[in-house]
């Protein structure tokens, strides 16, 4: 089920009245039975699997907390989850990736497995290999049962496409059976509702057509059908990400949870390290703290430290996708990391949350930087990202612009540019909204998000990260 559909509209109306109808000490027992039924509409067998996946991996956090050699069962359950992991995303691509060698051995000819990617497969196996591996460094609270093991991994406001949820985030609210309160039913009605209209108004009905047209045949269309493509793509997926996480961190402030901010205008970062400080937070945090920091981060020297910088990126980018196109992505960010990095070696870097007009050009470089590493994500293959490059690098911009959509970007870039001053001040908007005309105002956002989901919820387009 989408968040932007009539059936999760009814699926969650019913379970936020059976959440608040529950004493407290059953809350936690209607979340999970919802997040299990929510994640068995997909394909229903693949719940089993989940479930599977959930009982071994909780007998192995056990095992570690009361054995005497706990590194041998974290190793196993990191080993296990990623085990699974690599079947069901990676299987087809290293066979496919291997035919050329297998063949010239004499092998063939090989069949390339078809495999369904098991929804979500990649949030929740790095939410299970977090939470072991904090418990392992006693940087959280064991669990105290498997149904609070199962609910923090499966809480279906987040268990597609994140955020990626740390033990110590989530854990003592699950404990506590959440804190429902009338102003966290605001601020959640106020997420859920700037979520649709990013996901449904600006990523799905100005962006997504534009995009899948000229990304459907790279090298087709004009030069400047290109160039302005890669330009909404890059709004495409912001929107529709950071349009996910404000919808699932709503569902979970109604619910009585708060889920972390997954997202702070990335693409007003004044360089690359600050963009992956500000793009997919609990990601970024998780690949510093699981990957690069255990690689040796930047304690061992320059070269080392470089060399983590592009192998946390490369399995970044492989991370989101079993394709060479995403290695590419991956080595060019992690490029620019090590860039920055020998630039900024020299350079005071400013970490203020606020930009001045002097930050401009450093701005304005990022973002076309940026931009031009989405080819590869978005493109279907790498052979495709290459056409899409040649025609984009070597036509002809004398032919006719798509200026309708030249101002549907510019349009995307203000609304992005005014994100960093509504975050900012959002706690006071919701004080002024209290009584009054601010009932009005909310009464009408109620009756827009019923209006979006009765519009569009029944042919609206799939979140991008949940291929992921």
């Amino acid at each position: 089920m989408l968040f932007n559909s009539i059936p999760f509209l009814v699926f969650f109306t019913v379970v936020f009245v059976a959440h608040r109808l529950a004493p407290v000490r059953h809350r936690g027992g209607v979340l999970l039975a919802a997040s299990m039924i929510f994640y068995g509409m997909w394909i229903p067998i693949y719940l089993l699997l989940f479930i599977a996946v959930l009982v071994v991996n909780y007998v192995l956090l056990r095992g570690m907390v009361r054995s005497g050699c706990p590194r041998r069962w974290l190793t196993a359950s990191v080993v296990f989850s990623l085990g699974v992991l690599a079947y069901f995303k990676y299987a087809a691509f290293i066979v496919s990736s291997l035919l050329p060698v297998l063949e010239g051995f004499g092998f063939g000819p090989v069949e390339i497995p078809e495999i369904l990617l098991p929804l979500g497969i990649s949030f929740f196996t790095f939410q299970i290999i977090a939470l072991v591996v904090d418990t392992y460094r006693g940087e959280v609270a064991v669990v105290r049962s498997f149904r609070e093991y199962a609910l923090f991994i499966s809480f279906f406001p987040q268990l597609i496409a994140g955020p990626i949820v740390r033990g110590w985030q989530l854990l003592p609210q699950i404990r506590e059976g959440g804190r429902v309160s009338p102003e966290r039913d605001r601020e959640g009605l106020w997420l859920i509702s700037i979520g649709l209209g990013k996901k449904v108004l600006l990523a799905d009905l100005l962006l997504a057509p534009f995009v899948d047209r000229v990304f459907a045949e790279p090298g087709f269309n004009t030069a400047p059908e290109h160039l302005v493509a890669m330009y909404s793509f890059a709004f495409q997926i912001y929107f529709d990400f950071s349009g996910y996480t404000d919808m699932a961190r709503g569902l979970g402030k109604l619910l009585g949870f708060e889920l972390p901010l997954n997202f702070r205008e990335p693409y007003l970062s004044r360089n690359p390290a600050e963009f992956w400080r500000r793009w997919h937070i609990t990601l970024s945090n998780w690949l510093r703290d699981y990957l690069y920091i255990p690689l040796g981060g930047n304690r061992r020297g320059t070269l080392r430290t470089q060399r983590n910088l592009l192998i946390t990126m490369l399995l970044g980018g492989l991370w989101h996708g079993a394709a060479w196109n995403f290695v590419v992505w991956g080595g060019l960010h992690g490029v620019f990391l090590i860039v920055h990095r020998g630039w900024s070696g020299r350079h005071r870097e400013s970490r203020d949350d606020m930009i001045s007009w002097s930050d401009l050009p450093r701005v304005l470089v990022l973002f076309h930087v940026v931009c031009f590493a989405w080819i590869f994500f978005r493109a279907e293959d790498f052979d495709g990202a290459m056409a899409f490059l040649g025609r984009m690098l070597t036509g002809s911009y004398s032919q006719i612009w798509p200026w309708l959509q030249v101002i549907i970007v510019l349009v995307c870039m203000t609304a992005h540019a005014l994100e960093r001053l509504g975050r900012l001040r959002f706690a006071d908007l919701l004080v002024s909204l209290r009584g009054g005309w601010g009932a009005v105002v909310e009464g009408t956002m109620l009756g827009m998000i019923a209006a979006l989901v009765a519009l569009f919820g029944s042919g609206g387009a799939e979140f991008i990260y949940f291929q992921f």
